[in-house]
């Protein structure tokens, strides 16, 4: 199994000129909402801008925020923030990465398997990138796609999950839901309520490498 970033593999030619597309896109659809405000007076409407933002923003701000080095690919589907005060915050693919990577058209098994074993290779990139005197680095993630006891094999604990982290994720729900239904080849509705939080030493997940490996290579099976 091998997992593939279509946008990432176009020519850099190309790969500007669609996210000047997205750019585009995004300012028109803006520009209909506004005018159709205006002319019906039916001022509500404005409310139909975040939505459209927040569909779009991976498009943009994914690309742009990997070339300046602020986003850290260590696979197709696993990101990062870039290090900061000794610590990292690892995000599973955005709507931008699902749709360039997954299919709507394979079955919800095969993509969850394509996204577990996403993971799990971003993971074992990600520690083939830091040395063993990097070990004290925090590693901090969201997910509602992990249940804690496979979290826990790998060496993350389960924490307290921020206000602010749900409320980021309720606006955000109807990306999720796009990309959510995207991985289960259906339409379907994430639980907001089930999002978890983890976190660990790079040295935690170090120690559970052997394990993460075992799983990774049940995976790719």
């Amino acid at each position: 199994m091998k997992v593939v970033h279509r946008y990432y593999i176009l020519p850099e030619r190309d790969q500007k000129r669609k996210l000047w597309s997205f750019v585009f896109n995004l300012l028109i659809i803006i520009a209909v909402i506004v005018f159709m405000a205006w002319s019906t007076k039916v001022w509500i409407l404005l409310i139909l801008i975040q939505p459209v933002l927040s569909v779009f923003a991976p498009f943009i701000d994914v690309p742009t925020g990997r070339r300046k080095g602020q986003i850290v690919y260590y696979s197709p589907l696993l990101l990062s923030s870039a290090e900061k005060n000794n610590s990292i915050h690892l995000h599973g693919g955005t709507l931008f990465d699902y749709y360039y990577t997954l299919s709507i058209e394979k079955s919800e098994s095969r993509n969850k398997k394509t996204i577990l074993y996403s993971y799990m290779e971003g993971l074992l990139n990600l520690l083939d990138s830091f040395g063993k005197n990097n070990d004290d680095l925090k590693i901090k993630a969201n997910a509602y796609f992990i249940n804690p006891h496979t979290a826990s094999r790998l060496g993350f604990k389960k924490v307290h999950t921020k206000s602010f982290q749900k409320i980021i994720m309720f606006l955000n729900y109807l990306p999720i839901t796009i990309s959510y239904s995207i991985a289960m080849g259906k339409l379907s509705f994430p639980n907001i309520l089930s999002l978890k939080s983890y976190e660990c030493q790079l040295a935690d997940l170090r120690k559970n490498r052997q394990q993460l490996e075992s799983m990774f290579d049940r995976i790719k099976k």
